[in-house]
């Protein structure tokens, strides 16, 4: 009967314990990232009674008999299947569909690995974990190492080469090591423009204008660093039927020179352009930005009897634009997004893997650490072997299902139940005793 106290003992704390991690699964049904435990129940060693007999000529074998003494928790893992993806519309959040973990620094070079694709940026740029602040790394644009300077103040691994080392290595003809880790960063405050090195200009000379006649067009050209230059084509008629030059100019304190490799246009008897539909435009500049070539098409211009009407119709070149937001593609890959339309990579989220993530320690704040059976990190990217994919601006919600947590609370809870009623049955035997020297 005591024996029986004992064993109930057990099975009230190991259902106790069954409940306790069923509670915490429901706790964080609605946590992003968060995957459901399991409960692996063990016996206790069992105490022999009577150790049995083999089986002789004359009679056949007894099996021995033991009395169980409880149950213990043998383990408690985590159980990392996929959760179900959630669009949030936010362009920062991402979720990993597949395997493989995001890797946060905690400032201290200490890297912890999420689920948790809830991210945010800090007023430095700096994409960070929502709920710890932690820094999300990744690759240089690329993939490349960072310089060593650089990857040392993102706070990288302190242990992984540098630039010098992988050159090396590719000189000797050995495989080069991995790219260095490094802060995923949006370059807040940083500025882009697209210089000008096509423009088209369309629309019709009146083949009615008298010789020495003139019609002019303004267009826009911009320079590398995004400014606008005004630059005005006149287009003067020759004295022969069909021929036109033309010449460009322009009043812009910036330009210092303005010139073109050819200045001379003619046209077929049906209107259309027939010689000088391309040319190239050079311009000096004195605001600190670049000499600047731009091809000019003129192949959309005709000859027709109707007013002379000549414009820019299309050019290549953009305005300065500064960062307006940001945007992470399929494969991981990190795009600046500019007020003017341009988009420029600034790095590529990195992944890791563990050849046993069940081993993994939770350390709070929907991080996990490697731990002692979890075996070393294995880096990678979106899409490599052993790695998912990315799914921009969306979270992966926990894995945990009610009916089944629920079917499980049911069963600790009976099972608790049982237990009790065993301390019960037990105590009223032990008070049978008791009172049999009455």
């Amino acid at each position: 009967m005591i024996r029986s106290f004992y064993s109930a003992v057990t099975g009230l704390a190991g259902n106790q314990t069954y409940t306790d991690v069923v509670a915490n699964n429901l706790a964080n049904i609605n946590t992003v990232g968060f995957h459901r435990s399991r409960v692996d129940i063990e016996t206790l060693i069992s105490h022999l009674k009577r150790s049995g007999t083999p089986p002789t000529e004359a009679l056949g074998g007894i099996n021995a008999s033991q009395v169980g003494a409880g149950m213990s928790i043998g383990s408690i893992s985590k159980v990392f299947t996929q959760g179900a993806l959630q669009e949030t519309g936010r362009p920062m959040d991402v979720a990993i569909d597949g395997d493989g973990f995001m890797i946060v620094d905690d400032g201290t070079r200490t890297r912890a690995f999420t689920r948790d694709g809830q991210l945010q940026m800090d007023v430095d740029g700096n994409l960070v974990q929502s709920v710890s602040g932690y820094k999300v790394m990744g690759y240089a644009p690329g993939g490349q190492p960072a310089p060593a300077t650089e990857t040392a103040a993102a706070g990288a691994d302190p242990d992984a080469l540098t630039a010098t080392d992988t050159a090396a290595a590719a000189a000797a003809g050995a495989t080069p090591p991995p790219p260095q880790l490094q802060a995923l960063r949006i370059p807040v405050g940083d500025k882009q423009a697209v210089a000008t090195t096509k423009l088209k200009v369309e629309g019709n000379l009146d083949v009615l204008t008298a010789a020495a006649g003139t019609t002019t067009s303004t267009v826009a050209v911009y320079d590398s660093l995004g400014e606008a230059h005004n630059i005005t084509l006149t287009f003067t008629r020759g004295t022969v039927p069909g021929s036109w030059t033309w010449k460009p100019a322009s009043t812009d304190k910036t330009v210092t020179s303005v010139t073109a490799d050819s200045a001379a246009l003619e046209f077929d008897t049906n209107g259309g352009i027939k010689t000088g539909a391309a040319s190239v435009l050079t311009l000096q500049l004195s605001n600190g930005s670049a000499a600047q070539s731009v091809a000019l098409d003129f192949s959309s211009i005709n000859q027709l009897a109707q007013p002379s009407a000549v414009s820019e119709s299309e050019q290549d070149g953009m305005p300065q634009g500064t960062v307006t937001g940001m945007k992470f593609d399929g494969e991981g890959k990190l795009y600046a997004l500019y007020s003017n339309g341009l988009s420029k990579e600034v790095g590529q989220l990195a992944l890791a893997n563990f050849v046993n993530p069940g081993g993994l320690l939770d350390v709070g704040q929907n991080n996990l650490r490697p731990w002692l059976n979890s075996g070393e990190q294995q880096l990678g990217r979106a899409g490599d072997d052993n790695f998912g994919t990315v799914a921009p601006g969306n979270v992966e919600g926990s894995n945990v299902d009610l009916s089944t947590e629920f079917t499980q609370l049911i069963l600790a809870r009976r099972g608790f139940q049982a237990n009790s009623r065993v301390v019960t049955t037990s105590d009223e035997m032990i008070q049978e005793l008791l009172n049999m020297k009455r």
